[in-house]
């Protein structure tokens, strides 16, 4: 989704440096879309790189058959449709309903929609619609929670539910939130968690909280932009739920998540995993093993040979990624 800009990169990086900062001064205002800057440095900046962080999250879903049987995606607070786009992708997908209430963000990326299947774009924010089938139907909220308070009415009518926010800590661990909100409405958490319990890295932590990383593989105009930015982005971080009505079809029961990133300390190399509600690191002890470098994110199987000691999980055979 890399749209090459017909503005000069210079003038691109100073509407994206605009953007950022406003982002950064009101967290909770909701996106100005009439400004012109705005329309440019969403769509050629902000939009491949949330692609990006979307086409991550539905791998991830893909791996435990997440998509199975969904037939229609809702996207709220959809800006350009950048969720939609993604999903797009998904050969069970039949049609798309946008819901985005700003008049101005409908028309400006309108031409994107000739991608989408079937879509329905509005700015009705209603999610009561006789012509989705919600047992089929998914529910998405990409970088739209951030901006609300709470769910809208009607958002647990949907079979399936997809989340992503901003992998801040007070957005992360906010998500947290909305995790026990499902479960108490019904739904099954899907990925990442593999578990239906309370969340390891907030009832042990005041400080971790749940994200997932993704590369980014940019055009050389993308990477020229980024020289005139003080960030750049190789890889791009986002917290995310998948959760459903009926329970996951994968048996996970012996798999693990990798939620953290490897870190090098002395005499050892750990990385944080999830498979329950203990907070656990995996653990090389480099005078008896080579460590390895793993996805942070993706699932492994810990070796039967592996040892528990504390809060670590002391590895002493490879580690492979489940398929």
């Amino acid at each position: 989704m890399f749209i090459e800009p017909k503005i000069p990169i210079k003038t691109l990086s100073d509407y994206v440096l605009e953007l950022s900062d406003f982002f950064i001064d009101n967290p909770d205002e909701q996106t100005p879309w009439e400004k012109v800057f705005c329309q440019q440095a969403y769509r050629h900046y902000y939009l491949p790189l949330n692609a990006i962080r979307n086409h991550g999250v539905i791998q991830r879903g893909l791996q435990v058959n997440f998509f199975k049987g969904l037939t229609h995606t809702v996207d709220w607070g959809a800006g350009p449709g950048t969720a939609s786009l993604a999903l797009a992708q998904i050969p069970e997908i039949q049609e798309q309903h946008l819901i985005e209430k700003s008049i101005t963000a409908k028309k400006t990326f309108e031409d994107l929609q000739t991608h989408l299947k079937r879509p329905a774009v509005t700015t009705d924010l209603n999610l009561k619609n006789k012509n989705i089938p919600y047992h089929k139907s998914l529910l998405v909220f990409s970088y739209s929670l951030t901006e609300m308070k709470s769910l809208p009415d009607g958002w647990n009518e949907f079979e399936a539910i997809m989340i992503l926010e901003p992998s801040t800590q007070q957005d992360g661990r906010r998500l947290n939130e909305f995790r026990k909100q499902l479960i108490d409405q019904g739904y099954f958490i899907w990925a990442p968690c593999i578990h239906q319990n309370a969340c390891p890295l907030i009832q042990h932590s005041k400080t971790d909280w749940c994200h997932d990383r993704f590369h980014v593989k940019a055009p050389d105009w993308f990477l020229k932009l980024e020289q005139y930015l003080p960030f750049k982005n190789r890889t791009v971080t986002t917290s995310y739920l998948l959760a459903r009505r009926t329970k996951p079809t994968k048996d996970l029961s012996q798999s693990t998540r990798l939620v953290g990133d490897s870190m090098n300390e002395k005499g050892k190399t750990r990385q944080l995993i999830c498979r329950g509600e203990q907070r656990e690191f995996l653990t090389w002890m480099h005078k008896t093993v080579e460590a390895q470098t793993l996805p942070r994110g993706e699932l492994i199987k810990i070796p039967a040979d592996a040892e528990p000691k504390s809060n670590e999980i002391r590895v002493k055979t490879p580690i492979a990624t489940d398929e």
